[in-house]
């Protein structure tokens, strides 16, 4: 991706969370990035270009985060507790990538292509947390009885929270964060009374 190109798609991806994407206009990504909006159009045709291009943006730095939020974890159990705790951060708490995956999310409703991008993402997710979860649970740091559905479980409860913060913001307010983190943990062990490390660094935010 040319320098241009890729200070066009963070643009419009900030612009994107910020304000929502139908509040956006090919003029206000141009106008943001301090360029012509001819310059604009010469890198992307459509504002639907522009979309996908910020959906695979925000999937590169997610993927880059997350691994480097995991290869700082000392044991499987810390790994896996540091993924749901940047997930939170990343995916609830931050309203601009929450307001931008949600409408993504909506596109891909009726649209094959959004569609196959955010499902591409959301597989990614899955196996990555998966993963973790399995080494945690192998390597006999915790207590999951049938790893493949509560993972599928905890990604259906994050995925409701982010949708029901729509009409009830509080549900995720930061001072319940590591309420938070430690009720998705919960979805993975619910015979396990162990809480969360307190003593482990906190994730980072996902930084676009």
């Amino acid at each position: 991706m040319t320098d241009r190109r890729q200070v066009l798609v963070s643009t419009a991806l900030q612009l994107f969370g910020e304000h929502g994407i139908d509040r956006v206009s090919m003029d206000d990504i141009a106008r943001g990035a301090g360029v012509t909006k001819g310059s604009l159009y010469w890198h992307f045709d459509t504002k639907r270009e522009v979309i996908l291009a910020a959906a695979t943006l925000y999937y590169e730095v997610w993927r880059a985060s997350m691994k480097e939020v995991i290869d700082h974890s000392p044991t499987p159990r810390d790994a896996l507790e540091a993924a749901i705790e940047y997930s939170v951060r990343s995916c609830l708490l931050d309203r601009s990538n929450r307001v931008f995956t949600t409408e993504l999310s909506t596109l891909s409703l009726h649209d094959d292509e959004f569609r196959a991008s955010w499902a591409g993402f959301f597989d990614e997710a899955l196996r990555l947390v998966l993963g973790l979860t399995h080494r945690a649970a192998g390597a006999g740091q915790i207590e999951c009885d049938d790893v493949d559905t509560r993972v599928d479980l905890m990604l259906a409860a994050m995925e409701g929270l982010k949708q029901t913060s729509q009409f009830s913001p509080a549900i995720i307010s930061r001072d319940r964060e590591e309420r938070l983190c430690q009720q998705l943990f919960d979805q993975l062990c619910p015979t396990e009374a162990a809480t969360l490390n307190p003593g482990r660094t906190k994730a980072p935010r996902l930084q676009l």
